[in-house]
């Protein structure tokens, strides 16, 4: 039934057939008159006429509607006419018979019928299918997959129902790996480098999640297939590196020639990432040979890596803004379990322990970042627009900005030490499981990382601009399709012009970031090899692993 004349595409031959793989035999037992009509209805199908077969057979199935293979009969004609609805019916029904080669059949082209439908949704370019699409399709495919194993069970010899069970099983694999490497590619190209690090980051936690619960899953079946699964995820997750070493360079280089300083700052955030790699092929290596301890170590490295990468890349707003938030989840479970709304047992010492590390580490970036800032702003430098020199109420936005930043600078410099002092306290705290204590050091910690934050400059007249723009709206409501059309072509520009400035804003790194970044490398290195040694130290013997999986 089905052909592979591309390995995208999934071809559909003829899918019902009265001579060969389908046979409707004349009712036996039946009146002369519905005998006569099947007659009728088979030479009409066998000539192409399906819509009078179709008609014939419904003429036999009212004087003999208990026969299910006048029903079956006329389901094939209806199927051949295109009615796939109206066949599946009858086909379901004839499904129901006492004869196996009756339901064998009926199954086969139930199959079909789904198989069909799945085509034609997918089309002729199905790599090219949305998500939506693909789930939809998939799922009319697996519901084939029923029908023909449904077929195998009655006639185990149905040749065709096998033949087409292997193909559509080999076509959603291949599909779905298509799939899959398209969704890559286009998550590389749209998300910007903070973008495509914390999604890197993320995935790598959740590998480390599933790595745990592997310790707990019962039966060595489920667990080979969890671990292999897991194993899978992580070898591709470290396939992801080289795009964002790609990234790396292309954010401190830019399309310019690097000067020494420079070079050495890119070589030694690729090597940052590198390590992250390598610490991932590591722990996949681990998930193979069952050892989950040394896996959750590899795993804490490139989670580490990764983390020493975004210290050094990101923006300052953004690190700020990536503190408070990760603060505030800390402070929350903290708050939960000493008031006794969470199950201490529930929570990950660990995890939280690292996180709140994290804060101190970017908060301890945050002085140099500010001396940085200042620096600029005493330049004194003007922004131009695209058009020309500023309006007066964009240069009293800037000034505001520039205000903003400034005293955000300023009280970084001065509050970040304490920030970390808190943070690493508080650290050392949730290790020891001792809540009460680490609580105020976080919520302090939490208040001056908000006292840092830049505060935004007020929006003047924003309420009467939305009011004037709703009035507008109803004005020109005759006008709406051409309007919403010019509205949607500026607010796309609009949008790639705000996405082009934000994303030139957080590549911009400095000369000075890449020299902060040289003079911190080696000590970075020095103590990522401790934390390796801490933790496989912390790790060992806390694994009870079975090893007759």
């Amino acid at each position: 039934m089905f052909r592979r004349h591309h390995p995208n595409t999934l071809y559909l031959g003829t899918a019902i057939l009265l001579a060969g793989t389908i046979v409707c035999d004349p009712v036996h037992g039946a009146t002369a008159s519905a005998r006569q009509q099947v007659r009728t209805g088979l030479k009409q199908h066998q000539a192409g006429d399906y819509s009078a077969a179709a008609e014939s057979f419904a003429a036999a199935q009212k004087i003999l509607p208990e026969e299910p293979r006048v029903t079956y009969d006329r389901a094939c004609a209806l199927a051949a006419e295109g009615k796939r609805e109206e066949a599946t019916d009858l086909f379901q029904q004839a499904a129901l018979a006492r004869e196996p080669e009756l339901v064998a059949a009926s199954h086969y082209n139930l199959g079909c019928l789904v198989a069909q439908q799945a085509r034609e949704l997918f089309g002729e370019n199905p790599e090219d299918a949305e998500v939506a699409t693909r789930e939809q399709g998939v799922k009319l495919l697996h519901q084939a997959v029923t029908h023909y194993r449904d077929c195998l069970r009655v006639d185990n010899d149905h040749a065709a129902a096998r033949k087409n069970l292997e193909t559509l099983r080999l076509w959603i694999k291949h599909m779905e790996d298509v799939w899959a490497q398209r969704d890559r590619e286009k998550r590389r190209d749209d998300l910007d480098l903070l973008q495509f690090l914390e999604w890197i980051d993320g995935e790598q936690r959740m590998l480390e999640a599933a790595t745990k619960a592997l310790g707990h899953i019962d039966g060595s079946p489920r667990q080979r297939q969890a671990i292999a699964q897991t194993e899978n995820a992580q070898r591709l997750l470290a396939d992801e590196i080289e795009p964002l070493q790609q990234k790396l360079e292309a954010a401190l280089a830019g399309d310019q020639p690097a000067d020494a300083t420079t070079a050495q700052a890119v070589q030694a955030l690729k090597q940052m990432a590198q390590q992250a790699k390598s610490a991932m092929f590591r722990a996949a290596d681990d998930l193979v040979g069952r050892e989950l301890p040394a896996a959750l170590v590899a795993q804490g490295e490139a989670i580490d890596s990764l983390n020493e990468v975004y210290r050094a890349v990101a923006p300052y707003e953004h690190v700020i803004q990536k503190a408070i938030k990760t603060e505030q989840s800390l402070v929350d479970t903290a708050v939960a379990i000493v008031d006794e709304e969470t199950d201490e047992s529930l929570v990950d010492r660990e995890l939280l322990a690292r996180d709140q590390g994290y804060i101190a580490g970017w908060s301890e970036t945050l002085p140099a970042r500010a001396q940085q800032g200042l620096a600029q702003l005493q330049e004194g430098n003007v922004t131009q627009t695209e058009i020309g020199p500023p309006t007066d109420d964009q240069q009293k936005k800037q000034q505001q900005t520039q205000a903003a930043m400034k005293e955000s600078y300023e009280k970084a410099i001065e509050l970040a030490p304490k920030i970390v002092e808190l943070a690493n306290d508080a650290s050392s705290d949730l290790k020891e499981g001792k809540w009460q204590d680490a609580r105020p050091k976080q919520e302090e910690a939490l208040t001056l990382l908000k006292e840092i934050a830049p505060k935004t400059p007020p929006e003047e007249d924003k309420q009467d601009q939305e009011n004037e723009d709703k009035q507008d709206q109803q004005a020109d409501q005759k006008d709406q399709p051409q309007d919403g059309e010019n509205d949607q072509q500026q607010e796309q520009q609009d949008q790639q012009q705000q996405e082009k400035s934000g994303e030139q804003k957080q590549q911009d790194l400095s000369r000075q970031q890449a020299e902060a970044l040289l003079s911190k490398a080696r000590q970075r290195e020095r103590e990522y090899r401790e934390r390796q040694k801490e933790q496989l130290q912390a790790l060992q013997g806390t694994f009870q692993v079975d090893r007759d999986w």
